[in-house]
């Protein structure tokens, strides 16, 4: 099923009030910490797996509305509602064609 514009601006304004919620009530995305924030759109796969357990495990205050919006934007890179969406067929591809 398509997702149309609306949709894909309904979840950002999910997210954008789940976050603004979450701030006034003193917490904080685990995503949004500076020392780590790489993680989420890392190259290393490793990094993008220690961030989707990190929301997991810290309780991210926005982990539906995170998942939602990047559903709605067919996000394909980094780690969104705790999910690594950074899989790539080409790659798959590629290394079955080293492998012959």
């Amino acid at each position: 099923m398509a997702t149309t514009r609306q949709q894909v601006a309904q979840a950002n304004q999910a997210l954008t009030r789940a976050l603004v919620v979450a701030a006034t009530q003193g917490q904080r995305a685990p995503c949004s910490d500076l020392a780590i924030r790489d993680h989420w759109t890392s190259e290393r796969e490793t990094e993008r797996r220690q961030a989707a357990r990190w929301c997991i495990e810290w309780q991210c205050p926005v982990l539906t509305e995170c998942g939602q919006a990047a559903e709605a934007n067919d996000e394909r890179w980094g780690v969104w509602g705790a999910v690594d969406r950074s899989v790539r067929p080409g790659k798959k591809l590629q290394r079955q064609s080293e492998a012959a």
